[in-house]
């Protein structure tokens, strides 16, 4: 028999458990179109449109409302209601003036918080990877996908950053505005893992080995220290978070 390809469809009870879906309400849940996000990490804008928001009763309304080109994802239009919305993306409702960030939420998963107009001019980026492409240029490889070039930053400074450390670029143009260093005293926030959510300032840095990851020490705001994989670790700002973290 022939390859088929992967399953057009998505049953609600193997859906991500963070996912605002009753599970026994309907059999089906809206899979993730492939993406910058992997399925498991992605909320599909319908779920934001209906479920996070309420601005849609159904499949259908939802798809219209996306239908309008009025919903934007990190400064541009989509209307495809299983478009994959992951960590730091920007949603945006410009009829009604209304921004979001996908982050993660403590004891629940990703999640919208609402934000200011200025805060949906930018998001931060991870790198993930950096690579030398043909004419020695430097190429980085961030968390949501994208690929990022020495002409995206004034002067053409890219070839001084590292991995896992943070940008922050305007969007859409992703231009790149300032450099976070994944380094001893910045702030950073966890994204997966029992410690989901929680942020801090990172005390400790520990250097994995062959059979164990890199580990990541920090302090939050009660004096409370735990740890985290290095993996699961994203800095966002120096002495303080340059973006709202949680809803107020």
């Amino acid at each position: 028999m022939t390859n088929k390809g992967g399953a057009r469809h998505l049953k609600r009870l193997v859906a991500p458990e963070y996912w605002p879906i009753h599970r026994k309400e309907a059999p089906w849940a809206p899979k993730p179109n492939p993406g910058a996000h992997k399925s498991s990490q992605c909320l599909p804008l319908e779920l934001i449109v209906r479920d996070e928001l309420g601005l849609a009763r159904n499949r259908r309304e939802a798809s219209k409302t996306l239908a309008s080109g009025k919903v934007k994802v990190d400064g541009k239009s989509r209307i495809e209601r299983d478009y994959p919305t992951g960590l730091m993306d920007v949603v945006e409702f410009t009829d009604a003036n209304l921004a979001y960030r996908v982050l993660p939420v403590k004891g629940k998963g990703l999640s919208i918080i609402r934000i200011t107009k200025e805060e949906a001019k930018f998001k931060l980026c991870k790198i993930l990877r950096r690579t030398t492409a043909r004419g020695n240029q430097v190429q980085y490889g961030t968390h949501d996908g994208r690929s990022i070039t020495p002409q995206a930053a004034e002067g053409g400074g890219l070839a001084s950053y590292s991995t896992n450390d943070t940008l922050r670029i305007s969007i859409p143009t992703q231009r790149v505005l300032t450099h976070i260093k994944f380094e001893k005293g910045n702030y950073a926030v966890v994204t997966a893992g029992r410690n989901l959510g929680r942020s801090g300032k990172i005390v400790e840095l520990q250097s994995g080995t062959a059979t164990r990851p890199a580990m990541v020490s920090i302090e939050d705001s009660t004096g409370n220290r735990f740890d985290t994989m290095l993996d699961y670790t994203f800095v966002v700002g120096t002495t303080e978070p340059t973006i709202k973290l949680e809803a107020s």
